[in-house]
């Protein structure tokens, strides 16, 4: 019997450490999804920003159009001006420089405030962009340690590869399908310990008798309060 559990204490082993590794290897890469939205997301938002400038710019660029237009016009009536003759001649023209100056005002004010929106936009972009940046060294390097848990997880279940279905093989099929059963209800573990007459599935007692026979190993026992399969590590003569 205690051979049996031997092989029954190595597939479990084995297949509690591939458990871990592949549950690992659900888990982490969330915690990589997460670093690489939280990037995502800085990006977008300094991408955002970009956006907002470049509307703000594409508007700015008909306006400086015009006022330089509405500059020319300016120059132009002041230079004509100075020839009139006539007083109808110099009403009109001063009501078209009189138009020519409340919509350079105009234009003026739009250019103020766009460019000061720039210039906030501008500021929100560097502060986003010192902020990204000095998180993005912390952020790299978490992403980094969970890329070499994952590399270091897929090198566990490499290496294990094929021996939970070698050590299967070596088991007794009955004892096996016990060994299953309890493993699905138990999650995973199945075969434990018990020391000092202490189950160490569920940390409870068993009966002397049944320690007793335990400590003879000579059929299979399982914990009266767990179900589990129980064995207690018995020392070789002399040691």
């Amino acid at each position: 019997m205690k051979e049996l559990l031997a092989d029954l204490v190595a597939l479990q082993n084995v297949e509690i450490e591939m458990f871990k590794a592949e549950e690992g290897l659900r888990e982490i890469p969330k915690g990589v999804e997460e670093i690489e939205s939280i990037i995502r997301a800085r990006k977008s938002s300094l991408d955002a920003i970009d956006e907002e400038i470049a509307a703000y710019e594409e508007r700015k660029a008909p306006l400086e159009a015009e006022l330089n237009e509405n500059q020319t016009i300016l120059d132009a009536t002041d230079a004509r001006i100075k020839r009139i003759k006539t007083n109808k001649e110099y009403l009109a023209l001063q009501r078209e420089m009189d138009l020519a100056k409340k919509r350079k005002a105009d234009i003026e004010e739009q250019l103020l405030s766009i460019m000061d929106k720039i210039e906030k936009k501008n500021v929100d972009k560097e502060r986003i962009q010192k902020s990204f940046e000095s998180d993005r060294v912390i952020l790299d390097d978490k992403k980094e340690k969970l890329l070499a848990q994952i590399r270091e997880l897929e090198a566990v279940l490499d290496g294990y590869k094929g021996q939970d279905e070698l050590l299967r093989k070596g088991v007794d099929p009955s004892l096996l399908s016990k060994y299953d059963r309890i493993k699905h209800s138990k999650k995973g573990l199945a075969v434990v310990e018990c020391i000092d007459g202490v189950c160490m599935g569920c940390h409870m007692h068993v009966p002397p008798q049944l320690f007793n026979d335990l400590v003879r190993a000579d059929k299979l026992i399982t914990c009266p309060t767990c179900q589990r399969i129980i064995y207690v590590q018995t020392q070789a003569p002399g040691e």
